[in-house]
């Protein structure tokens, strides 16, 4: 039985320095080419760029215990064990610019499981796991290149997609998630990567309650599992399970973050990420999941 260890989160993307309205510097660092500037600026836009929220350890408070078998899993994370490769293809036609970001992400998924229920000791067993996620964004020059305050050629991040993650091996699918709340009722979303203006992301109040609806290709006998990974009220980190009620549609309440430091008018990103019952059910379950990626920030000014 192995021992459980804490988890060293890291980012793969650094925040540059941005000196915005200044006057322009001969010792500032800019970039030589319009591909440079796109890559600088995806570089200080983390926050758009982000898909591994939903790796490493997280809040679980409230959760649902399952019984399985024939093991019983009663907690599991993914830990990335290399740095993860990410590959950026950029296509300027004119004054805009289509990029495609794709990343390879390796790592264990820990499963803390006992053959019975309540437990008498857990055994950690470990898969190992590859996924694949990819986004697009558009960028547009929006400045003549000598009068860009933020000296990146003119360029602007101005469309932008979620994401979408999948396993190596795969069977598992979200088909659609449908969100219901005061700011979006009845909101069908249909594709992770759909591109929306950075404008339009979607926005909540503080503690707006949504209820969530998520159609997948499950299985309604071997039901497979769903979660959300997301900030909930104060818990930053929080995992919650959702409740299969028929035909591979699962549904589950989502509080946004509270007003509070860290939480407000700024990017966050979802998981609504759905794991092959096997995967955390069976020792020998090849890991299988498929997860889309979804932007939102909270704001009390509309």
């Amino acid at each position: 039985m192995k021992q459980l260890t804490k988890i060293a989160f890291f980012s793969f993307l650094t925040v540059a320095l941005i000196c915005c309205g200044c006057s322009k510097k001969t010792t500032e660092p800019e970039p030589e080419t319009d591909e440079e500037a796109i890559q600088w600026l995806i570089g200080e836009s983390p926050s758009y760029f982000n898909t591994q929220d939903h790796y490493g350890e997280e809040d679980t408070t409230d959760g649902r215990p399952g019984v399985f078998s024939p093991i019983i899993t009663y907690f599991w994370f993914r830990e990335l064990t290399y740095d993860p490769q990410i590959s950026i293809n950029i296509d300027i036609v004119g004054d805009s610019a289509y990029v495609s970001w794709f990343g390879e992400f390796k790592g264990n998924l820990h499963l803390f499981s006992d053959t019975i229920f309540p437990p008498d000791t857990l055994i950690e067993y470990t898969k190992n796991f590859t996924d694949h996620h990819n986004r697009y964004a558009i960028f547009k020059r929006l400045f003549h290149q000598e009068e860009d305050p933020m000296h990146r050629r003119g360029w602007r991040l101005v469309m932008v997609t979620g994401a979408e993650m999948t396993s190596e091996i795969n069977r598992v699918r979200i088909d659609s998630v449908r969100l219901n709340c005061t700011h979006y009722p009845d909101t069908l979303l249909t594709d992770p990567l759909a591109f929306f203006e950075k404008d339009d992301i979607i926005t909540l109040s503080p503690e707006e309650k949504c209820s969530l609806t998520v159609y997948t290709n499950s299985d309604s006998v071997n039901v497979d599992h769903l979660f959300l990974h997301s900030w909930r009220r104060h818990i930053q980190h929080h995992r919650h399970e959702f409740m299969h009620i028929g035909d591979g549609i699962f549904s589950g309440v989502w509080f946004a973050p509270s007003n509070e430091a860290g939480a407000m008018d700024v990017i966050h990103h979802s998981a609504f990420d759905m794991i092959d019952k096997e995967t955390l059910d069976d020792t020998e379950g090849l890991y299988d999941s498929n997860a889309w990626g979804m932007p939102y920030k909270v704001t009390t000014s509309y």
